[in-house]
């Protein structure tokens, strides 16, 4: 809701372009919070119940990523015109693996955090992180932001801070409880 809020406090109402691609961020980020909080919380449950390693859970993902890329290249008739600008252009081919090594290294520690820590943290990680992200940006490249968009972010930041107190709340309430049946 504070990310909906911040994106509407920016829009000019007599731009249709504007209105059409608030709309459809709108929908991106829906999307992107449902597959989001459903990623996570499933890869902790992997690693509970199954007891999968950050490399396990790595390679699966990418095995996965790799396959649907593979054959939607195939499907679309651009798998091997992809091969062609590859080979025609080494310098992309080059940048492509250092993005790929960049990506695995940030994949690794992603998996880390919700093995050792929990979705929960990963996801105010990450929540945290596109907030300044976003705060960066609006300082960087002088976007004026409404009162509406301070509204939506200081209710993001609030969502963050109070499941952050309610997950070291429960923590503690388990510990004590633990120490009184001991």
């Amino acid at each position: 809701l504070g990310m909906l809020l911040f994106m509407l406090s920016s829009l000019d109402t007599s731009d249709k372009v504007g209105k059409t691609t608030t709309l459809s961020g709108v929908i991106l980020l829906a999307l992107y919070l449902s597959c989001d909080s459903f990623t996570s919380n499933w890869q902790g449950v992997l690693f509970e119940s199954y007891k999968v390693t950050s490399l396990q859970m790595m390679f699966g993902t990418n095995l996965f990523s790799c396959l649907f890329t593979a054959v939607s290249l195939l499907q679309q008739g651009g798998f091997y015109q992809s091969l062609h600008f590859m080979l025609q252009f080494p310098s992309f081919t080059l940048d492509c693996i250092l993005l790929s090594i960049s990506s695995a290294a940030g994949q690794l520690f992603v998996f880390f955090t919700i093995y050792k820590f929990g979705a929960i943290v990963f996801t105010i990680i990450m929540t945290v992180r596109q907030g300044l992200a976003i705060l960066l940006s609006c300082i960087i490249y002088a976007h004026p932001i409404s009162l509406l968009g301070i509204l939506g972010i200081l209710m993001v930041l609030m969502a963050v801070l109070l499941q952050a107190y309610c997950k070291l709340r429960k923590a503690s309430l388990k510990k004590k409880l633990n120490q009184a049946e001991v």
